[in-house]
Order: structure tokens, then sequence, then C-alpha cells
């Protein structure tokens, strides 16, 4: 199902970077590009999940902001907020409310955030919380710094993974549900 306003791409399964995909009815993944207040107002969201780092981010006065200042690069650390991020998340689920999570393209930052509230809220396996995202939003990508991330907490919380990093052709590491 697609709901249109005069920009924004709200959607189930076709996306691009001007859309707002729906994971689950309380949870939204996008980048920056489609949000504004009207569209956040059209969508009940009433919680978001700030990855983008912008310097000046526009806020809507009604919604709950968590702000994940992380760079998109391997290095950086996007784990010591998984755990904090899926509780933020459930906390607005419990109450009725809609999260928004977006990063600059919504591909990288915060798609790993929202498969790792599958992970951690749901129970999925990483491999299952992935395929659950890319239905939705096909873009994704998360960068193989947050893959190995993702694969170091499911393995402490599962005791093994359902993904694995494996070398490319062009010899960068991806993650083997890519191939």
């Amino acid at each position: 199902m697609s709901t249109e306003d005069s920009k924004t791409t709200t959607t189930k399964s076709k996306t691009n970077f001007s859309s707002i995909s729906e994971i689950r009815p309380y949870l939204f993944i996008s980048g920056y590009i489609p949000i504004n207040p009207e569209t956040i107002r059209d969508l009940g969201i009433t919680h978001a999940v700030d990855v983008a780092n912008l310097i000046k981010p526009e806020r809507v006065e009604s919604v709950e902001y968590m702000e994940i200042k992380v760079d998109d690069n391997e290095l950086a650390n996007l784990q010591s907020h998984f755990e904090d991020v899926a509780q933020f998340i459930q906390k607005a689920k419990n109450s009725n409310g809609k999260t928004l999570v977006y990063c600059a393209a919504g591909i990288s930052r915060s798609a790993t955030l929202c498969m790792m509230y599958l992970v951690i809220a749901e129970d999925f396996s990483l491999r299952d919380a992935f395929i659950e995202v890319r239905k939705v939003r096909p873009i994704i990508s998360p960068n193989p710094g947050f893959w190995r991330q993702m694969i170091d907490y499911e393995t402490a919380k599962k005791g093994s993974s359902s993904v694995a990093l494996q070398k490319s052709k062009i010899g960068r590491y991806a993650p083997d549900i890519y191939f």
C-alpha cells in the first residue's frame, strides 16, 4: 500500500531515496530527503531516531527524538547504541507511538538500527532481519564495519551468527547474504 503526498511516497515495497518505508505499523525507515512536518504528521510519527549527523537538523515539535552521532564508516561504533535504540522504539510501540529511523540516505546506519531492533525486540536472526528490512527498502546496504558489529552482537547473544563475512571478488568483505 502506498500513501502519497506532494513529494513523498510511503511504501511497503517500492523504494527510492525520496520514500519512507514501513517495516511495521509502528516502525519506519528513510533517509533525510523525504522528511518534512506534513509527512511526519500524516504518518502519525511520534518518535524519531536521527542518525543523519546533520549540524542543524529540522525538528518537529510533537516528535520525541533520539539523536545518535555516528558517522557512516567502517570504524564507527554503532553497536553501543543497539540496545538503547531498541528500547526507544519498543517504548514508542508500547505507548501506541510510531518511530521513524533515518540517516542521510536510509541505506546503512538506519538500516543497521532497524535490523537490530528486529533482532533484539522480535528475536529475529540477523539474516531474517536483513531480509525483512530489505523487503520494504531494497536499497539497504550496511557498511562492512556495521555488519561486523551486528554479527558480533548476534554471536554474543545467541552463541553464533546467521550471517558471515566473506571476501568478495574485489577483495572487500561483505556478508554472505549478498552472494
